[in-house]
C-alpha cells in the first residue's frame, strides 16, 4: 500500500470517529445537566402519608417532618413480601410504614433494627402452634392471626386489619406488632428501652403492673383490648394501640396509662379521630 493511500485511510477514519467521539462526550454533558427525575411517591411522600393517615395533622411541625424521615428509611430498609396472593402496593407499604414509624418518633429512637421484612397477607392467616398450652399440650390444628411480629426479622400482618384500624376499629394490628419488637429490644417484658428523661422503669414498672393486674380483674374493659392480660408483653402492645387508635378514651379510663405512653412515645392522642 501506497503512503498516499495509507494516508488518505486515516483521514477517513478521523472524519467518521471524531463527530461520534464529539457527540458521545456531548450525550454524557447533557445527561448530567438533565435533573433526575424523582419517584412519583419519593416526591409526594409527605402529602400522600396525610392523605393516607390524616391524624398525622395533629404532631407538630418538627414530628411530622422526623416522621417522614423514619418513614423514608423504614422504606428504604425493609422489604415487602405479598402472602396469600397479595400484591403489595406503594400505598400499603406506605400505611404500613405510616403507622410502625408512629411508635419510634423519639429522637434517638432506632428503626426496628431486627425487622427485615413485612408479610402482608389480604386476611386473618393460619400458623401453626408449636407452645404447649397451660396443661402442657400442643394444639393439633393451626390458629387463626391478624399478625404476628418474629424476634428473628420479621413482622406478619393482614391487609385487612391494617385498613379497618384507618376506619376507625379499636385494633391496629401494625402499632400492636411493632410494640413487641420494641419490647423485643429490651431485656425486660412489657417494656421498652426507655429514654433517660424516665430515670429507670420505676415509674414503667408501677403503672404497667396496676394496669395489667386491673385489666385481668376486668371481664368487660372500657378501652383496653381483653387480650391484653395473657401477658405483659401483649399487654403492652394492647395499650399502644388503645394510645394510638383511642387515645381520649384511654387519657379518661385510664389517665396514668396514657400519660405514660405520652411520654413515652413523645406525643399526645386525644385529638386524634380516626375515619368511622
Amino acid at each position: 500500500m501506497s503512503q498516499e493511500a495509507l494516508v488518505a485511510i486515516v483521514v477517513a477514519v478521523a472524519l467518521i470517529v471524531g463527530p461520534l467521539a464529539t457527540l458521545r462526550a456531548l450525550s454524557k454533558r447533557a445527561a448530567a445537566q438533565t435533573p433526575q427525575r424523582p419517584a412519583p411517591l419519593e416526591s409526594n411522600i409527605e402529602a400522600e402519608l396525610l392523605a393516607q393517615l390524616p391524624v398525622l395533622a395533629h404532631l407538630t411541625p418538627e414530628l411530622r417532618q422526623r416522621h417522614v424521615e423514619r418513614v423514608r428509611a423504614f422504606l428504604a430498609s425493609k422489604r415487602f413480601i405479598g402472602c396469600g396472593g397479595l400484591e403489595v402496593t406503594k400505598e400499603m407499604k406506605l400505611v404500613v410504614a405510616g403507622l410502625a414509624c408512629l411508635l419510634v418518633l423519639r429522637p434517638h429512637a432506632e428503626l426496628f433494627p431486627a425487622v427485615k421484612a413485612v408479610l402482608l397477607y389480604p386476611g386473618a392467616f393460619l400458623v401453626p402452634v408449636n407452645e404447649p398450652d397451660e396443661f402442657g399440650l400442643v394444639d393439633d390444628e393451626p390458629q387463626e392471626r391478624i399478625g404476628e411480629s418474629w424476634q428473628g426479622d420479621r413482622v406478619i400482618l393482614s391487609w385487612e386489619d391494617v385498613q379497618a384500624a384507618l376506619a376507625g376499629d379499636g385494633v391496629n394490628v401494625v402499632a400492636h406488632e411493632f410494640a413487641h419488637q420494641l419490647d423485643d429490644e429490651s431485656p425486660f417484658e412489657g417494656a421498652p428501652h426507655l429514654p433517660r428523661e424516665f430515670n429507670g422503669y420505676e415509674r414503667w414498672s408501677r403503672v404497667m403492673q396496676r394496669e395489667f393486674e386491673r385489666l385481668q380483674r376486668h371481664r368487660r374493659p372500657p378501652v383496653l383490648d381483653p387480650y391484653g392480660a395473657e401477658s405483659p408483653a401483649e399487654f403492652f402492645g394492647v395499650a399502644t394501640e388503645a394510645f394510638i387508635q383511642r387515645g381520649a378514651d384511654l387519657a379518661q379510663h385510664h389517665a396514668e396509662l396514657y400519660e405514660l405512653l405520652r411520654d413515652y412515645y413523645g406525643f399526645d392522642t386525644r385529638d386524634w379521630a380516626w375515619s368511622a
